[in-house]
């Protein structure tokens, strides 16, 4: 039973989805300083049946100081969030990640912007990394992979933010929840979630609040591991599917040319058998030409490359290319082979191909190719 609070004038709900429930991120998150005058409700939502709860915070929940949810299943994040969001009834919602670090006064920020700009539909915080600590590391800032944690301190506004720091209006909100059409394991439904609360708002970007920040670790101490960008690429193909209005077609990237010539393999084995060496030519040359293309491309941005993070880069984005084609392939979508999200929600229409750096290097190797190829 929830204790009686007195009324506020605003009310701030908290949501924390979590696996581990570790109390030495959940418990600071918990203690954080708070405003006066405010009332701040958690709803910490534990997506693991088995979870050891910590002491301090059952006793934290036995008293109705928060609200500890525990799914009866590992349910995925996405249904953990709407669980948080659904149990409160706050006029803004905090949604923190479980391994994040807050800033102290991370509250008294929110506090102030609602204070100050009490007409937007949300705030994106801030969410700091430590200085890489391994070449993996370095490639995952030289890629960009990692923009969304820092987008509030380099644009006034953008068209969604990280769910480990963002803040959004409930009434903005309405009926608009993380869908759980998303794979179960993350990708993507983070990005639907704030573009479709503002396409529901005039499409008026969120602010950013480069103050509000929390600190989030890397990953298993930065050791290399391709899962988690093969993973968002396998989420990040529906989006295009779900928000059809962003999505729009390029050419095809490295996977999915590979894919399109092996699908063609077996008619030219059939039909003109004499071209397989040339097919093999193609083959290896498309694949390689993705080395010089990324690097050019990481050059040109003036980021600091040796040898591992420039081996790193060109697999990170093979591994996330991949998962985009295998998200599509997988559920037999062979339409979203060359469809491209617009991340910075920008409506296309019906879309078009696009030029950088990157695909004109690319297309030029391709090009010189099947000058050696065909000569």
């Amino acid at each position: 039973m929830r204790p009686y609070m007195p009324e506020t004038t605003h009310s701030i709900d908290i949501v924390i989805p979590s696996y581990r429930l570790e109390k030495d991120y959940i418990l600071p998150l918990i203690h954080l300083s708070k405003p006066e005058g405010w009332l701040f409700r958690y709803y910490i939502v534990v997506d693991n049946p088995r979870v050891h709860v910590n002491e301090e915070i059952a006793r934290l929940a036995a008293i109705g100081h928060i609200n500890l949810i525990i799914n009866p299943a590992n349910l995925g994040a996405s249904t953990s969030r709407n669980k948080g969001l659904e149990a409160g009834s706050g006029e803004w919602i905090l949604f923190l990640d479980d391994d994040v670090k807050a800033d102290e006064m991370l509250l008294h920020h929110y506090m102030h912007a609602i204070t100050r700009w009490p007409d937007e539909i949300g705030f994106i915080g801030l969410v700091k990394l430590p200085p890489p600590p391994t070449a993996f590391a370095r490639a995952l800032l030289v890629n960009g992979s990692m923009m969304i944690f820092g987008i509030a301190e380099e644009a006034e506004a953008f068209a969604w933010g990280a769910t480990a720091n963002t803040m959004v209006k409930r009434a903005a909100v309405g009926t608009v929840r993380f869908s759980t059409d998303y794979p179960k394991s993350g990708g993507g439904e983070d990005v639907d979630f704030f573009l479709n609360i503002r396409d529901n708002n005039r499409s008026r970007d969120y602010k950013t609040l480069k103050e509000a920040v929390v600190y989030h670790p890397w990953w298993g101490g930065g050791k290399a591991s391709f899962k988690r960008p093969f993973r968002y690429g396998i989420g990040n193909s529906y989006l295009g599917q779900f928000i059809p209005k962003y999505r729009y077609y390029d050419f095809p990237n490295t996977p999915e040319a590979l894919f399109l010539l092996m699908l063609a393999l077996p008619a030219v084995a059939l039909f003109a058998p004499a071209y397989l060496v040339v097919w093999g030519q193609l083959f290896m040359g498309i694949a390689l030409a993705e080395v010089p293309a990324t690097l050019f491309q990481a050059a040109k941005r003036k980021a600091s490359l040796d040898a591992a993070v420039a081996y790193y880069l060109v697999f990170l984005k093979l591994a996330y290319e991949t998962g985009l084609l295998w998200g599509n392939i997988a559920r037999f979508r062979f339409a979203g082979i060359g469809a491209r999200f617009e991340y910075k929600g920008r409506a296309h229409g019906n879309g078009f191909f696009r030029f950088n750096t990157y695909k004109i290097v690319k297309w030029i190797l391709y090009a010189l190719l099947g000058y050696v190829i065909f000569l």
